[in-house]
């Protein structure tokens, strides 16, 4: 039985324009070439505004092995996308007068080795110093979830790196520790879990389902992760990470097991684009669900250094500019996948894309976000005239 939001889609997407239907159809031509040009096993994309989807790609496959075909339900791992998410639980809580930016880390988690300067602004805006150790192993196979004990992990995470890089403030300088970090935070001071407060603050208010952004996705839907087995990333990952995560090889691809993040504020997320769509959409709109509109602002507002210097940093999101169009945005990736989600509040349009190929570098995925928005951009501007 469909639900009344794909009902909603099917109903939006019947009622397009024949020169809109032939434009996606020449986006879908191009698409499928690139992903089989740059190999990559499953992609999807979508374009919304406020309201509506405007624009679905669903390419490849989730699971080269049983070749099932990439559908609007599969789902992949976010990786670094989720930060966004996490940042706008930390707002919710700024707002409920639960935290303040200001105040100390200490003052909400002080089961840590870096002093007293921190503060929940400086995690955000990755000003903190807290070093970014590569977090390659900071994985746990599904089937030892139940068991793991996430408590322990960070402590450990912490002894290993307990000293900062710089001075708090001095300059920008990425930490996934930091989003562990505020992952502790809205923990402490919700009383839920942190999987459990997104669901209950974020997601069910948007009407995002379980199966379309969560923690845990079921095996039925999710995407599993490839890498090509003859590359220098296959060999990176021979070093870097640990064997036990790598599965089968089919098709030239080495496979990636499920895994779980250790902390799940800074990777753990796993969901599908049009899941991803509905918190995007919120953010366009003049009035979100999740968020006041001074929070909202506040989210989209660039951060500085404790000298007054700007960073290319808001509190969540990365910013840029593509062909002089300021965006938002805050890739992702790791083993077996990765992921761009983007905000353009000029054009009042966001975009997202997910694959199930290995990348870690933040520079490709900005690009390949780069291609497929302009691609969109150039297509649907050019009709327009």
């Amino acid at each position: 039985m469909r639900s009344i939001y794909q009902i909603i889609m099917l109903l939006m997407m019947s009622t397009l324009t024949m020169a809109e239907q032939n434009e996606n159809s020449m986006i879908n031509d191009i698409l499928d070439r690139q992903i089989e040009e740059d190999e990559i096993p499953g992609l999807q994309y979508t374009v919304v505004d406020d309201s509506t989807l405007i624009f679905e790609y669903l390419g490849g496959l989730r699971n080269l092995e049983k070749k099932d075909p990439v559908t609007s339900n599969t789902a992949f791992m976010l990786n670094s996308s989720t930060k966004v998410f996490t940042g706008a639980a930390i707002l919710q809580l700024v707002e409920k007068g639960k935290i303040n930016l200001d105040h100390r880390l200490s003052e909400y988690y002080s089961s840590h080795p870096y002093g007293n300067e921190i503060t929940i602004r400086h995690l955000l805006s990755q000003t903190s110093g807290i070093p970014n150790p590569l977090p390659l192993k900071w994985l746990h196979l599904k089937e030892n979830h139940s068991k793991f004990d996430k408590k322990r992990a960070l402590e450990n995470t912490l002894t290993d790196n307990a000293s900062l890089s710089f001075s708090t403030g001095e300059k920008y300088g990425y930490s996934n520790i930091s989003y562990w970090l505020l992952g502790k935070v809205i923990e402490e001071v919700s009383g839920e879990t942190y999987c459990d407060y997104l669901r209950h603050q974020i997601f069910y208010p948007l009407k995002i389902t379980s199966n379309e952004l969560d923690c845990a996705i079921p095996d039925n839907i999710l995407a599993v992760g490839y890498q090509k087995k003859y590359s220098f990333l296959s060999l990176f990952f021979y070093f870097a990470s640990d064997s036990k995560f790598i599965g089968d090889t089919k098709d030239g691809y080495l496979s990636f097991k499920q895994v779980y993040h250790n902390g799940p504020s800074y990777g753990g997320l796993y969901g599908s684009s049009r899941g991803i769509a509905k918190f995007l959409s919120d953010m366009l709109s003049e009035k979100s669900v999740i968020l006041n509109r001074e929070m909202q602002d506040l989210f989209f507002t660039k951060q500085h250094t404790s000298s007054g210097q700007p960073i290319s940093m808001t509190l969540g999101w990365r910013t840029g500019t593509m062909n002089g169009i300021v965006y938002f945005e805050k890739p992702g990736g790791g083993p077996g996948g990765h992921s761009n989600i983007r905000i353009y509040p000029e054009k009042k349009i966001a975009t997202t894309y997910l694959a199930n190929k290995t990348e870690v570098s933040e520079s490709a995925i900005s690009q390949r976000s780069n291609y497929l928005d302009s691609l969109f951009f150039s297509t649907h501007e050019s009709s327009a005239k």
